[in-house]
């Protein structure tokens, strides 16, 4: 649909990078010119590929199967592929699985800042913000995942996923369950998941939520939520630095904050790349999610019944989307790929409560690892100072068990 993606890739370790060149110049062949490759992507061209080719471009690709396991790293909301890196090598997941042999790549939603680009529309037009995580789930992580096993030449790809990374890989492969792309998901690692968030415990999210978000900041001409812009992003940075307990209240005040477990000195470098933007239409859709009280069902977008404004201009509406009056329902059972969760006991986005929901639709016989951290809130799943101790070294053996390494 013209979204342009861009996403990153770190094929390899530092290590294995200096023994590849070695390679390289023994056999005359000219080392790769930078370690980290970004790729932008349009979704427009992937839906194309499939459609005309019923998976068998992606078949083709995986015929001959690269060496390196492929890994898709896929952030949360309000975030982008930066929040992967930011505790730095020895720390941060992308560069552990890199050192362990995997060909890494982390992906981008449209909207955040490295995805605000499109083949006809601009920043300015309304048109570009129509979206939600219905649109990231259906078209963007297609779009992506395609593009890692094209060019990768890998038969199949493990994804990870954080937060509203989770809920675009569960989203996928229940609407795609059984789809050729569905089957080469490995598996599906979901860090402090979130399907249902009828008891968040977020203050903004649930003022959001008691407010008709999408038709508010409509009217008042707004489209983005919470834009990532650069000279704002380094003035919070600084105010970190002056008043570190300011920063802690404000991430803690989104998502929740375990101060024994993240490094106040990085408090100005994460303010200074999050948040990353989004569309208020997404934003909107988590809030009917929160208003639906104690409901396990995680449904798409609802546009509402009115077909047209009161000027009878032409409105989107659920019946002209779905054909339906109620928005469809992402059937969660359907899904047959491996599943890894880890989870938390004080995440105030996916809460204990919602968690218990979220596993009685699963299907169980497909979860093949529940790992639960009682101390753990949202965030300590990619900044914890001990995640990569606690969580990743976990994640890093069920990877290799599964690639028999």
């Amino acid at each position: 649909d013209g979204y342009i993606l861009r996403m990153f890739r770190t094929p390899h370790g530092k290590t294995q990078f200096q023994q590849r060149q070695r390679q390289q110049q023994q056999h005359r062949w000219q080392a790769p010119a930078r370690h980290l490759l970004s790729w932008p992507w349009s979704s427009k061209q992937s839906s194309r590929l499939l459609a005309g080719s019923g998976g068998k471009g992606v078949e083709a690709a995986a015929a001959g199967a690269a060496a390196r396991p492929v890994v898709h790293l896929q952030h949360g909301l309000l975030g982008s592929a930066t929040d992967w890196v930011l505790n730095g090598p020895g720390f941060s997941l992308p560069f552990l699985l890199a050192d362990a042999g995997y060909d890494v790549w982390l992906g981008n939603v449209r909207g955040n800042i490295f995805s605000r680009n499109h083949t006809t529309l601009g920043l300015l037009d309304p048109r570009f913000w129509a979206f939600s995580w219905d649109e990231m789930a259906a078209r963007d992580l297609p779009a992506m995942l395609t593009q890692e096993l094209l060019l990768s030449g890998a038969g199949e790809v493990a994804y990870v996923g954080h937060s509203q990374g989770t809920t675009l890989g569960l989203a996928f492969l229940a609407s795609q369950a059984g789809s050729a792309l569905a089957e080469h998901i490995k598996v599906a690692i979901l860090l402090a998941p979130v399907t249902f968030v009828t008891h968040v415990d977020s203050v903004p999210l649930l003022a959001l939520a008691q407010l008709n978000t999408d038709q508010v900041f409509t009217l008042l001409g707004f489209h983005e939520f919470m834009p990532s812009v650069e000279v704002l992003s380094k003035l919070e940075g600084q105010l970190c630095m002056l008043q570190p307990a300011l920063c802690v209240n404000i991430l803690a005040a989104i998502c929740g904050y375990n101060p024994s477990n993240l490094d106040p000195r990085r408090l100005p470098t994460y303010v200074n790349y999050t948040p990353s933007g989004t569309s208020v239409q997404n934003m909107a859709h988590w809030s009917q999610a929160i208003r639906q009280p104690g409901e396990a069902v995680m449904r798409h977008y609802d546009y509402g019944t009115s077909c047209r404004t009161v000027l009878g201009t032409p409105w989107p509406c659920n019946q002209a989307e779905y054909g339906q009056l109620v928005p469809p329902m992402y059937n969660l059972s359907a899904i047959s790929n491996q599943l890894v969760l880890f989870t938390g006991g004080k995440d105030r986005l996916a809460d204990p409560r919602d968690l218990e929901l979220m596993l009685r639709v699963l299907p169980s016989r497909h979860i093949m690892l529940h790992q639960h951290f009682p101390d753990y809130e949202h965030l300590d799943f990619i900044w914890g100072i001990n995640a990569a101790q606690r969580v990743y070294a976990r994640l890093l053996d069920v990877l290799g068990a599964l690639h028999g390494s």
